[in-house]
């Protein structure tokens, strides 16, 4: 049986989309302020990459 390997790039690109949308949606509806968008964008593209590398592991 082959071990499937994770889709490291396709992990990365939904990673830098889901977050990016999910930062502009939060500043569009006045959640997050621009002030705040350093750390905040940091912490939810690695929790998004986090997400994504577990669920590209298939079994």
């Amino acid at each position: 049986m082959r071990k499937t390997k994770p889709d490291v790039p396709g992990v990365i690109a939904g990673t830098i989309l889901s977050g990016g949308a999910t930062v502009w949606m939060l500043t569009d509806n006045g959640v997050l302020q621009t002030d705040d968008l350093g750390l905040t964008a940091a912490l939810l593209l690695v929790a998004a990459g986090v997400i994504g590398l577990a669920a590209s592991h298939r079994g």
